[in-house]
C-alpha cells in the first residue's frame, strides 16, 4: 500500500504523537509498504511535505501551517499515487487530510490520539471553547472519515458518547521493544552528579498543566521528608516549566529536582533504564506511551490509573496504581518498591514481559494494516467539507495563460483537471 501520513508533528519533534507516527510509518515500510508524511516539521524530501509553519501563538512546542494552499499538498499526494490517508490530527492538517480525500478520492483513517476536551486551557478566555463543543466538532470531523483508530477502549467509548458513528478500533500505539534492551551509551548518575546510593525518580513528558506535575514535586517532598535518599528527573519541557522550577524552590527541594528540557530518543532510553523508578500523575492520557517505554526498559511504575493509563497498565504487572491522586498513597507506593527489593526485582521482570507480550509494534502494526484494508474495499467517504481550492486553480491556469502569450506555436490547451486522480498508472 502507499499510505499518506497527515500530521501537525513529527520527528525531531518530542511527543506520543510525532513518536507514534515515526514508528508506524518504520514498521509498515518494513512489511513492503510506502509511507509519505504531510506535516509542518522538518524538511522536504521524496518522502515527506513539509508545509511553511509558524509556532502556535499559544503554545510555543506546537506549530501550525502558515499557508493555506491546498494545491501543494494534492499535488504531492497524487503524484506518490497514494491509496490510502492516515490523519493524526482534526485541526490544520487534518482539514488538508479531508480536502485531499474529497478531491482525489481517496480512502482516509483518523488516529484519535489526543482528549481534545482536555487541552482547551490552550485557548485563553474569552476564546476557550466548551466542552460541548469540542465534542461536537471531534464528532463532526470523525464521522467524515471511513474508519477511526482510538488508542484505548476509554477513548472509543468517549468518541462514541460525542456522537461518533463510523467504526471505531481500539488499536493501542505499539512500542519499539528491541530499543529499549540495548546496552546504555550515557551514564545518567556521572551526568547529573548522582551518587549510586541515591534512588532516581523519572519523569518522561511535556510539562504541562494537564499532566498534573506538580503532584509529583509534593511527592518528592514527602519522601524526602521521611528521610528517602531521591531525587527526581523531570525530561521534556513545556509550558509549566518555569512555574514548576519556582514551585520547586517553595517547597525547598529545588537541589533535589533536575529539568534537563527535551532529549535526543537515543538518550531517553539511556534515562529510562538507569532510573529506579518512573512517577506518572496525569489523569488525561489518551494512552501513555511514556509508561510502557519504562516498562520496556525495566523500569517500574507508580502511576494514576485513570483514562489511557488505566488501559494500558496492569496492577502488579511491572506497575503499582492508584485510582486517585491521592498523595500519601502514590507515596506509599512509592516506598513500597523502594524499600521492596523482592517486589522490586518481580516489577522489573514482570513489566518488560507484559509490554513484550501485548504492546510490541510488531503485532499493532498488523491491526493497522487490517484497518487500512477495510478502508480500502469500503472506497472514499463522502465528505461535506467545502474549500477555495478552485481559486487556486484559477490563478494556476491564469499563469499558464499568460504566460502562452508570448510563446509561439499554440501549445496544447490544458485541461482543468489537474488533480484529477488516474489510478493505475
Amino acid at each position: 500500500m502507499k499510505i499518506a501520513m497527515f500530521t501537525e508533528t513529527y520527528v525531531p519533534q518530542k511527543n506520543g504523537v510525532a513518536t507514534s507516527v515515526f514508528l508506524y510509518k518504520r514498521a509498515l515500510e518494513e512489511r513492503g509498504h510506502q509511507v509519505y508524511v504531510v506535516t509542518t516539521v522538518g524538511q522536504t524530501n521524496d518522502e515527506i511535505f513539509v508545509l511553511k509553519s509558524s509556532q502556535f501563538k499559544y503554545e510555543s512546542n506546537h506549530v501550525i501551517p502558515t499557508s493555506g494552499r491546498l494545491l501543494p499538498v494534492l499535488d504531492f499526494v497524487r503524484r506518490k499515487r497514494v491509496e490510502i490517508i492516515h490523519s493524526h490530527a482534526p485541526f490544520a492538517l487534518g482539514l488538508r487530510a479531508l480536502a485531499t480525500q474529497k478531491y482525489l478520492k481517496i480512502p482516509h483513517v483518523h488516529t484519535y490520539h489526543t482528549l481534545l476536551v482536555e487541552y482547551r486551557h490552550y485557548i485563553p478566555k474569552p476564546l476557550t471553547p466548551s466542552r460541548e463543543s469540542v465534542a461536537e466538532f471531534s464528532a463532526w470531523f470523525c464521522n467524515m472519515v471511513n474508519r477511526i483508530v482510538a488508542p484505548t477502549e476509554n477513548i472509543k467509548q468517549e468518541l462514541m458518547g460525542y456522537g461518533v458513528v463510523k467504526p471505531i478500533h481500539v488499536i493501542p500505539t505499539g512500542i519499539d521493544v528491541e530499543s529499549f534492551e540495548r546496552p546504555s551509551l550515557l551514564d545518567v548518575r556521572k551526568r547529573h552528579g548522582i551518587s549510586p546510593q541515591t534512588k532516581l525518580l523519572l519523569y518522561v513528558g511535556r510539562l504541562a498543566k494537564e499532566k498534573n506535575v506538580s503532584f509529583l514535586l509534593r511527592v518528592l517532598r514527602e519522601l524526602l521528608n521521611k528521610n528517602y535518599d531521591v531525587i527526581l528527573i523531570f525530561v521534556g519541557d513545556g509550558p509549566e516549566r518555569d512555574q514548576l522550577e519556582e514551585e520547586a524552590k517553595g517547597l525547598e527541594i529545588e537541589d533535589r529536582v533536575t529539568f534537563t528540557g527535551a532529549l535526543p530518543r537515543e538518550q531517553l532510553v539511556d534515562y529510562y533504564q538507569q532510573a529506579d523508578l518512573f512517577v506518572f500523575a496525569s489523569m488525561t492520557e489518551t494512552q501513555g506511551l511514556v509508561v510502557l517505554e519504562s516498562l520496556a526498559a525495566g523500569t517500574p511504575v507508580v502511576a494514576v490509573a485513570k483514562m489511557g493509563i488505566a488501559n494500558v497498565l496492569k496492577d502488579r504487572k511491572g506497575a503499582l496504581l492508584l485510582q486517585e491522586p491521592k498523595l500519601e498513597e502514590f507515596v506509599e507506593k512509592v516506598e513500597m518498591l523502594l524499600s521492596d527489593t523482592r517486589l522490586y526485582d518481580e516489577m522489573r521482570s514482570e513489566g518488560k514481559a507484559y509490554v513484550k507480550q501485548h504492546w510490541s509494534i510488531q503485532k499493532t502494526v498488523q491491526d493497522l494494516e487490517k484497518v487500512y484494508e477495510l478502508s480500502l474495499l469500503e472506497g472514499p467517504a463522502e465528505v461535506e467539507y467545502y474549500t477555495s481550492v478552485w481559486i487556486e486553480i484559477i490563478v494556476e491556469k491564469m499563469k499558464q495563460i499568460s504566460s502562452k502569450i508570448f510563446t509561439s506555436g499554440g501549445g496544447r490547451r490544458a485541461g482543468f483537471a489537474p488533480f484529477s486522480r488516474t489510478r493505475g498508472r
